[in-house]
């Protein structure tokens, strides 16, 4: 039975390592950075920002068989702030130069339409397989965590399914679409997906 293990701080580069992996295809990356020869640095340098920040904001990290898979989030209970996001901007901008248009784009988007009107919620940021161990439910196993974690504090979970691919699998684990796609100018569609608190689900069963 593979073992899920809290990432440390002094992991962060073996969990950017991952998310610079797995995410190079990935149409929303593909999007944000949309030179394949510059993107694998690009997606370091943003990857390391997103895993410093969370971290330095009280977010978590969670990791099985040896950085197979990882996944980010933040508990219910620190959510970034507006001077947070705001100073999430200001990094990317420093680190990724001439890239950073696109990027900020994105976290904006995400920023502008994370819901306001739900209950107290894990917010799942990331979570990757890296290629060659994907299909193996690496990533399932991860999700189930967050879960457990969520229903630990009567929390629902929130996140974007960056394809329609990962919106089936997040629909199978019991998660649902929330609201309209967020869709990226001129790019790819992002789906917001929820799945509510464990209160909520033993009122409506």
């Amino acid at each position: 039975m593979p073992m899920i293990e809290e990432v440390r701080q002094d992991q962060t580069k073996s969990l950017v390592d991952v998310y610079t992996r797995a995410f190079y295809d990935d149409p929303v990356f593909s999007w944000i950075f949309p030179d394949p020869d510059r993107r694998e640095e690009a997606n370091r340098r943003f990857f390391t920002v997103i895993v410093e920040s969370t971290f330095a904001g009280g977010g978590l990290a969670l990791q099985v068989e040896d950085f197979s898979a990882v996944s980010l989030f933040y508990p219910p209970s620190v959510l970034p702030s507006a001077q947070e996001h705001a100073e999430l901007i200001g990094l990317l901008e420093e680190r990724l130069g001439d890239q950073a248009e696109r990027a900020v784009q994105f976290m904006n988007l995400l920023n502008d339409n994370h819901p306001r009107n739900v209950p107290p919620h894990l917010y799942g940021t990331y979570l990757s397989t890296v290629p060659g161990r994907q299909g193996q439910g690496l990533g399932t196993k991860l999700k189930k965590a967050q879960f457990a974690l969520a229903d630990g504090a009567d929390a629902g979970v929130y996140g974007e399914a960056s394809c329609l691919r990962n919106l089936a699998l997040y629909e199978r684990l019991g998660q649902v679409r929330l609201g309209e796609a967020i869709t990226l100018r001129g790019g790819p569609s992002l789906y917001p997906i929820w799945r509510p608190r464990a209160s909520d689900r033993a009122t409506a069963s």
